[in-house]
């Protein structure tokens, strides 16, 4: 049996695939989480990558060999599969993907998948008439029928020169599907959790538009934070920020647009967490084209009509077992008796509250601090740190808060009964 450990380990698997040296960027982003990971390099795959540069990286030796010179105390592939919580494999060829569907075991790679089993991401990188090929797709078929998770192919050109399916995934994307797996067993497994990010747009004509100086970036650290974390998260996002990878991103413009998405969404949704700045007031008539100046004169007024408070609207619908984060952008002091009353009012178990006045976090800065204020009126300050290690704290209290309200419906259940 695989033990539970601090931190996970990933067996990392490169094939033989041209796509190969992008390998190097996913291991780097895996170790600098803290992740443990143990490279496979397959015969094939050795003539793309350098042993070297994989265990400089890793910060771990690279299997090679099946049948290694050193003699050791325990079979490496055997133990590599005992201490290990996830196969990844990164390109995958079409080679490989064969001897992983035909069970052999003539490669390094194909050995340890063997003795390994699931759960398994494999990410294909090939020539799309490689993989388009009738062997290929039965491959596949047959591997996913096995509980392997494939990520990808993309379409686009190849280094052969042609253009088709068989790119090999972006790193962010696969990245992501490695933590959303090694989420699985994490405390917010099983639950939804909807994330909102960006600043809305309330367009005044087709050129011009009201907004604000938020970037996205809470929004989206928080939304990858709930995945790691083992949700099932839809970001609804106004930001042109590359989503996270394993996060259904739903992009939207007004507050009306983020308004309809986040209600739709919410209805089955276990932690709703509205981080987006959205406008408080759009034009209240919209312009087609464009306003000419000669047409507006030396002045004109342009008339604002309240947008949509949509933790307002989530109070209302409010239904048991769901927790709801609000955040407060509050300028210099006096922002937490602000925060106070918007959770309370707004019916929010938590509102983080962002002191926008500060130049080093908040709008446009990689770096946040925030407090959390519940409705009590305590508060919990969360030091200040990137934007992804703040998330990280405001998605385990709001997996704490989560765990409490199921464990007092539970416990009311059981009075009932």
């Amino acid at each position: 049996m695989r033990s539970a450990k601090p931190m996970p380990t990933v067996l990392f698997g490169i094939s033989g695939s041209i796509a190969a040296f992008k390998a190097l960027e996913v291991i780097r982003l895996l170790v600098a989480d803290g992740i443990d990971v143990y490279p496979v390099i397959s015969a094939g795959g050795a003539r793309f990558v350098t042993r070297t540069s994989v265990e400089a990286l890793a910060g771990r030796p690279a299997v090679t060999e099946i049948f290694p010179e050193a003699a050791r105390r325990e079979i490496e592939h055997i133990a590599l599969a005992r201490k290990a919580d996830l196969l990844v494999t990164c390109p995958a060829s079409a080679d490989i993907i064969a001897k992983y569907a035909a069970g052999l075991a003539d490669d390094p790679l194909a050995l340890v998948a063997l003795a390994f089993g699931t759960p398994h991401i494999i990410a294909p990188g090939m020539n799309h008439r490689m993989w388009e090929h009738p062997a290929t797709r039965a491959n596949v078929a047959l591997l996913t029928e096995r509980g392997c998770v494939f990520v990808g192919p993309e379409k686009g050109l190849m280094a052969c020169g042609e253009e088709g399916w068989g790119r090999l995934a972006d790193t962010d994307v696969i990245y992501g599907h490695i933590r959303a797996e090694l989420g699985r067993s994490g405390p917010l497994a099983g639950s939804k959790v909807v994330v909102t990010g960006g600043a809305t747009r309330e367009r005044i004509d087709d050129v011009r538009h009201i907004t604000n100086r938020s970037t996205g970036r809470m929004g989206h650290a928080l939304a990858a934070a709930a995945r790691d974390l083992g949700a099932s998260v839809v970001l609804v996002t106004s930001s042109d920020l590359k989503p996270p990878g394993a996060v259904v991103a739903l992009n939207v413009e007004s507050a009306a647009d983020m308004r309809d998405a986040v209600l739709r969404e919410s209805a089955d949704a276990d932690i709703v967490v509205m981080a987006a700045a959205v406008a408080d007031f759009a034009p209240a008539e919209r312009v087609e084209g464009k306003i000419k100046k000669k047409d507006a004169g030396d002045t004109s007024r342009l008339e604002l009509i309240r947008t949509p408070d949509i933790l307002v609207e989530l109070a209302g619908m409010k239904r048991k077992g769901r927790v709801v984060v609000g955040f407060a952008a509050e300028y210099g002091a006096g922002g937490e008796e602000e925060a106070v009353r918007k959770c309370r009012e707004k019916a929010c178990d938590m509102v983080c509250l962002n002191d926008i006045s500060r130049e080093d976090i908040g709008f446009g800065s990689e770096m946040n601090e925030i407090v959390l204020i519940f409705p009590d009126g305590s508060r919990k300050p969360v030091a200040k740190g990137a934007k992804a290690e703040v998330a990280r704290a405001v998605m385990a209290e709001g997996a704490d808060l989560l765990k409490k309200l199921i464990q007092a419906a539970n416990a009311l259940a059981t009075q009932i009964l």
